[in-house]
């Protein structure tokens, strides 16, 4: 679980799940999963994998995402 991270926690999370984001798809996802946190105080592994799953598909699973979990 990511609370308040930062960019080199991010990209650590996703260097041990085996994820690799060119720089763009890395930062989109950076500010995505920002905003979950600074909505809810967290980002648990489901919901970064789902950001991270959002920005490579260029879908918007995640809407709503951070009302749902406060």
């Amino acid at each position: 679980m990511i609370e308040h991270s930062s960019q080199a926690d991010f990209k650590q999370r996703l260097d041990e799940g085996n994820i690799d984001l060119g720089s763009t798809a890395f930062e989109e996802a950076f500010a995505r999963m920002q905003r979950v946190s600074d909505l809810t105080g967290k980002v648990s592994d489901t919901q970064m994998q789902a950001i991270v799953d959002e920005v490579v598909s260029g879908t918007e699973t995640l809407q709503g995402v951070a009302e749902s979990f406060r």
